[in-house]
C-alpha cells in the first residue's frame, strides 16, 4: 500500500512535507517518516504492550498512530509547530473513529518544544526524525538521562535516518550503546541513511 492508502486504513491525514521558510536554524521542516519504514522497524523492533513512546517532533502524528495500530503501545506525541498540533488533534478524533474508540487515551499529543517536554517516569522509548538541531537533541538525551536517574529503568532511542551529528553524540556524550541498525528495504539500497538507528541505556539501581 502506498502512503495515501495507508492513512485510509488508519482514518488519518499525514501525507506531504511541510517546509518552514526563514523560521529558526533547530527546526527542521515535517516530514513523515514513510511507511515502509516504519514496517520494517516494527517487524525487528517491537515495543511493549505496556511500553510508553515518545514521538518528539511528531508533526501529523503518523509515527504515533502507526505504532499504536501495530503494537498497542501508548504513544506521546510532542509537536511544537501550532498548525501540526491542530492536525495532531484532528487526526486523533479520526482515529479513534476508526479505531471505535478501542484505544482511546492511548495516543495523546502534546504543544510543547521537546526540551521542555518533562519525561515521564514511565517513558521508555523515544522516536526521532531528525526534527532539530544536534543542540536540541544533546538537551533532549540529557532530560531523558535525567528522567533515569530519578526513575531507574531501561530506556531506547530510535533514530530514523540518523545524522552523523546526532550519532556522534550519543556514541561520544552519552552513555546510550548502539543496538543495531534496521535498514527499509528497496531504501537503503540507494540510500544508506534510509535506517534506523537503535540505541539502548538501562539502569536499575
Amino acid at each position: 500500500m502506498n502512503e495515501h492508502e495507508t492513512d485510509r486504513l488508519l482514518g488519518i491525514r499525514t501525507a506531504g512535507v511541510q517546509d518552514w521558510g526563514i523560521r529558526s536554524i533547530h527546526d527542521n521542516r515535517y516530514e513523515a517518516t514513510p511507511y515502509e519504514g516504519l514496517g520494517a522497524l516494527l517487524d525487528e523492533y517491537r515495543p511493549g504492550k505496556t511500553s510508553s513512546v515518545v514521538d518528539f517532533g511528531c508533526g501529523k502524528g503518523r509515527t504515533a498512530f502507526y505504532i499504536n495500530h501495530r503494537t498497542g503501545a501508548a504513544v506521546t506525541g510532542v509537536e511544537m509547530d501550532g498548525q501540526l498540533y491542530l492536525d495532531s488533534l484532528e487526526n486523533r478524533d479520526l482515529y479513534m473513529i476508526k479505531k471505535k474508540n478501542r484505544l482511546k487515551g492511548s495516543v495523546t499529543f502534546i504543544r510543547c518544544r521537546a526540551e521542555e517536554y518533562r519525561v515521564k517516569p514511565l517513558d521508555d522509548v523515544f522516536y526521532f526524525f531528525n526534527p532539530f538541531s544536534v543542540s536540541l537533541f544533546a538537551k533532549v538525551v540529557s532530560n531523558i538521562l535525567k528522567s533515569v536517574e530519578e526513575r531507574p529503568r531501561m530506556v531506547d532511542l530510535i533514530l530514523y535516518y540518523p545524522t552523523l551529528d546526532y550519532l556522534s553524540h550519543l556514541e561520544n556524550h552519552s552513555p546510550f550503546l548502539h543496538m543495531k541498525d534496521v535498514p527499509v528495504p528497496g531504501l537503503v539500497e540507494k540510500n544508506p541513511n534510509e535506517r534506523f538507528s537503535l540505541w539502548r541505556f538501562e539502569r536499575f539501581t
